[in-house]
């Protein structure tokens, strides 16, 4: 495994990269490695003695997919036995289960680059033959694949990473969608003005600080190309004038008072309501952090839009996290095309859209056949970069995380601790150990 991983990023990278820019992918998925055919239709004979295991992190399983679990009972007899499992377990149990063949039959894991943490060479069943592979849109279908063959069954969609803004408060005093930076460092000054911070941040938790420099795409965007050299390991983060213009930004904007005097005390929880009163006009983040403002009392979700997040000074590009989790068959369970045949269960319009009304979080269908609602916010920032995206840093770089000392690094660079230059030296020093360790 270690003496591929770095052929088997390049492979998915390739995918991720061209699918951003618009290019259509994977036209020709490899042909089905497992048990032949596909999935028998759902109106065969009921197979009252099988009961399909269905392996997820807490919170990933949620009402409506329990309600389709039954629906796909009383019309095949299959069952459906869902295994939650505490977040921070999670991948260890999956991982032990499967490499002592006891794993369940499906198994839930991140999409995209992520798909590597599971070996889906190894574990996962090719499905790139079923019959709703052809539904997938471009995005969804790299998302969906490993080494160029489709092994997941996706329907969590996309998200942005992106600053969301109170319209209301933009109107009345008269400020437009910033277009660059300095435009967007106007905005914010007119709003101290006025009384109101900027930007809601809350710079105590460490994870907000490490995803706030996950939609610096402007690495790639202004610099065709350093996605895979970072990924090759023959440039460093270091030696990216787009990423330190990014943290320096993000520095400025802080020493400018841009989050407010005590940001770095602020909680993640503490957003929404001060958003919700208007104390705070943005907020950097997802598409449907809106519906938790409106259900605190704030505007309603329509009255926020969003621009792509302004550090990097690429207001034309729009940072977009993948499609979430999906769900791979276990290439040693005694049940795949009982597996296969829920898949196909799920696929059908009726049954995928009855799955999207129930779930008001997620933003657009992974598979046709269906239709989501997305906040205005989403719809509006899509249409003002012309579906100009690109995938957001973890999803498209190898070991971005690394050790995860990312978070706390920014938060010392907020501290005057570190300087931006020191944040990308220190995450270079820990992707350097990671690609040591895979030679």
């Amino acid at each position: 495994m270690k003496k591929n991983l770095r052929t088997t990023f390049s492979k998915a990278l390739t995918g991720v990269m061209l699918t951003s820019l618009g290019l259509s992918l994977l036209t020709g998925c490899g042909e089905s490695s497992n048990t032949g055919t596909s999935t028998s239709n759902v109106s065969d004979a009921k197979k009252t003695d099988v009961t399909l295991s269905v392996m997820a992190s807490a919170g990933w399983i949620r009402d409506v997919d329990k309600k389709l679990a039954e629906k796909f009972k009383e019309q095949t007899g299959i069952k459906i036995d869902f295994q939650e499992n505490p977040g921070d377990q999670y991948e260890n149990v999956l991982m032990t289960r499967l490499a002592t063949g006891e794993g369940p039959d499906i198994f839930m894991a991140e999409s995209g680059l992520s798909l590597l943490k599971v070996q889906p060479n190894k574990y996962a069943v090719d499905l790139s033959n079923e019959s709703w592979v052809s539904k997938y849109p471009d995005y969804a279908k790299v998302q969906a694949s490993y080494d160029n063959k489709v092994v997941g069954f996706t329907t969590w969609g996309r998200d942005f990473s992106a600053m969301l803004y109170n319209t209301e408060i933009f109107e009345k005093y008269d400020l437009k969608e910033p277009t660059s930076y300095e435009e967007f460092k106007q905005v914010s000054e007119k709003l101290l003005e006025n009384g109101i911070t900027p930007v809601y941040f809350p710079g105590k938790e460490e994870w907000y600080n490490a995803q706030a420099f996950d939609a610096a795409v402007n690495i790639e965007s202004k610099a065709t190309g350093s996605y895979e050299k970072l990924n090759n390991n023959t440039m460093k983060y270091a030696e990216s004038e787009e990423a330190l213009k990014y943290l320096r930004n993000l520095k400025d904007s802080a020493d400018n008072g841009y989050f407010g005097e005590n940001f770095l005390s602020d909680t993640y929880d503490q957003g929404i309501a001060g958003l919700a009163s208007g104390k705070y006009a943005m907020w950097q983040g997802w598409s449907t952090y809106v519906n938790d403002i409106e259900a605190a009392g704030g505007p309603s979700a329509d009255k926020f839009l969003a621009f792509p997040a302004p550090y990097g000074d690429d207001l034309k590009t729009l940072a977009m996290n993948g499609t979430g989790m999906t769900h791979l068959i276990n290439k040693d369970s005694k049940n795949i095309d009982a597996a296969k045949q829920y898949f196909e269960f799920l696929a059908e319009p009726e049954n995928l859209q009855e799955y999207y009304d129930g779930r008001p979080d997620l933003l657009e269908p992974t598979l046709e056949g269906a239709t989501a609602n997305p906040p205005a916010n989403y719809t509006h920032v899509l249409k003002t970069v012309n579906d100009k995206t690109l995938l957001t840093l973890p999803q498209s770089i190898l070991y971005n995380g690394a050790d995860g000392s990312l978070g706390k690094n920014v938060q010392s660079m907020f501290f005057n601790m570190m300087k931006p230059e020191q944040v990308l030296q220190s995450l270079d020093a820990a992707r350097a150990k990671m690609f040591d360790a895979t030679k």
